[in-house]
């Protein structure tokens, strides 16, 4: 039989896909000022000493478990900014009316994380993989060394349920250590597969252009000159203007059509084809004659006509 972290509500903003299960807990009210809260059916524990409020759940916890490994949990401010409740010398956390008010994390979050100190198994940490990158979340946070070790630890062994783009984006925004980062942009910047549009949005804009220049790079011929970047030619006999219809395919444009006297470079108007042929006169057409400009002709002519207006 093992031991897993208890199942049942469902809230928003973890795990893979942005929500894991937490506990169906059923809390005793309390008033709380002007403000009912929730004790933890579980987590309201005989002998906590740390209070912790998170909604309007109240946890009796203790806090030798956060003072033995946590640096920054005491002094932890919310992560989306917002300016931490004011407390009184050492009150914070001791007492129901002085809690400490997490805004950030959800009461399931929360219990997910607790588990990891009161698993009843301590040699059986049976979680959803999700729930694992939820703990591995708070653990770099509040900075538990430990517990970031062991959720990684149990993150690697289980990686392969996950997909590989997803693996690098929890692993890089958990401030997992670059043994679990390199080989990860390693196989996705070697596979001959190209990231796919779900992949890049995954990814965002910095991490994939680095996918894309790393891309390049591995497949380059080095630059002779020894200079950054190096060169990224062209298959041998390829034209720029042959370039255009993988142009037109990859960023959604329309052909590109040469107008008259056009070089390929500066646009062109519709009617016209990618080459000149069309132009090219036949036999048989009448080529019209056009006389080559005679400036000494012109300027007698203009003097001729400002004779005679006088």
């Amino acid at each position: 039989m093992t031991s897993s972290p208890p199942m049942g509500r469902t809230p928003s903003g973890s795990g893979l896909n942005g929500s894991f299960r937490g506990s169906e807990s059923s809390p005793t009210p309390s008033r709380r000022g002007s403000r009912w809260v929730l004790k933890h059916e579980k987590y309201y524990m005989v002998g906590g000493d740390l209070f912790v409020l998170i909604d309007d759940v109240l946890f009796k916890i203790h806090s030798y478990f956060f003072q033995r490994e946590a640096r920054t949990f005491f002094d932890d401010p919310p992560a989306n900014g917002a300016a931490p409740e004011p407390a009184v010398g050492d009150a914070k956390g001791r007492s129901e009316d002085r809690p400490i008010r997490i805004l950030d994390v959800t009461v399931e979050e929360f219990e997910q994380f607790l588990w990891v100190f009161y698993n009843p198994r301590y040699d059986i940490y049976d979680a959803p993989i999700a729930s694992w990158f939820s703990i591995l979340r708070l653990a770099h946070r509040w900075d538990f060394p430990v517990v970031k070790d062991f959720a990684l630890r149990e993150l690697k062994r289980r990686e392969k349920e996950v997909p590989l783009v997803t693996r690098i984006r929890l692993y890089q925004d958990h401030g997992a250590p670059p043994e679990y980062l390199v080989p990860l942009y390693g196989e996705l910047c070697s596979r001959d597969l190209t990231p796919t549009e779900e992949e890049a949005t995954e990814l965002g804009f910095e991490r994939m252009y680095r996918v894309f220049k790393a891309r390049e790079l591995l497949r380059s011929p080095a630059d002779a000159s020894g200079n950054d970047p190096p060169l990224s030619p062209l298959p041998e006999g390829m034209t720029e203007e042959e370039t255009y219809p993988t142009i037109e395919k990859v960023f959604g444009l329309p052909p590109y059509v040469l107008g008259d006297g056009d070089d390929g470079l500066n646009g062109g108007g519709e009617g016209h084809g990618r080459d000149k042929a069309a132009e090219t006169p036949q036999l048989g057409e009448e080529v019209p004659i056009i006389n080559a400009p005679n400036p000494e002709k012109n300027k007698k002519d203009r003097t001729t006509k400002k004779r005679g207006k006088n």
